[in-house]
């Protein structure tokens, strides 16, 4: 499928399930586009970005960083509602503060399933510095 169509179909996902995307699209010379939103305190946001014909979603980090993320292919149109289906799970699960964005023991940022953090730390003897969407400690 060519870039500009992937692209119309992510952005009417987009319209029409997290509009609050729509205002920071950024679209590019390929029909590709940008797209991000910032958590309520400000520290870190979700982006998703339609390049290569796939949807790739990350969390800019609170030092700006933007290696943290992960890609959901879509080959074929009939591939387009599972992608959603994943993209959905992804940004609810940030949203609700189940997938948060820590700092690990390399001083590196990461994210990870909050009951994993939890027992990460438990077995480690570590406190990971955490950072929810909600912003509560």
């Amino acid at each position: 499928m060519k870039q500009e169509i992937f692209s119309k179909y992510v952005f009417e996902f987009l319209e029409g399930s997290f509009p609050e995307f729509i205002t920071t699209i950024k679209y590019h010379k390929d029909g590709s586009f940008d797209c991000s939103l910032r958590n309520p305190s400000g520290e870190f946001s979700i982006w998703i970005a339609t390049c290569n014909e796939e949807i790739t979603i990350g969390i800019a980090a609170p030092d700006g960083k933007t290696d943290i993320h992960t890609h959901i292919s879509c080959y074929e149109i009939d591939d387009l509602h599972d992608c959603f289906k994943q993209l959905t799970v992804l940004i609810n699960d940030i949203k609700d503060n189940k997938v948060i964005v820590y700092v690990n023991n390399q001083n590196v940022y990461a994210w990870i399933d909050y009951h994993r953090l939890i027992e990460k730390e438990t077995k480690n003897g570590t406190n990971f510095q955490k950072y929810f969407w909600s912003g509560r400690p």
